[in-house]
């Protein structure tokens, strides 16, 4: 193989919901590939459906749904509650 990758990670700090960590000796395709694995793991919660009993306003109503679905909502589990 011409071209092996041997990327270095050296963790600095762990926590429940939190990791730290230097990637060394590795190109930004690979940076970039670990960065999207790990924004895909995260669960997240979206406006997904918006009704309209009256809009009034001069903005279209896919534009407003649109918005609204932007709009990032915080969760915490039912398990983590205490």
């Amino acid at each position: 193989m011409p071209n092996q990758r041997f990327p270095k990670v050296e963790i600095l700090s762990i926590a429940p919901h939190e990791i730290r960590f230097i990637l060394s000796n590795t190109d930004i395709s690979m940076a970039n590939t670990i960065r999207r694995i790990m924004i895909a793991e995260v669960p997240t919660l979206a406006i997904d459906l918006v009704e309209y009993y009256e809009n009034s306003t001069v903005l279209n109503d896919e534009y407003i749904a649109h918005r609204l679905g932007l709009i990032p909502i915080r969760y915490q589990a039912p398990d983590s509650l205490s």
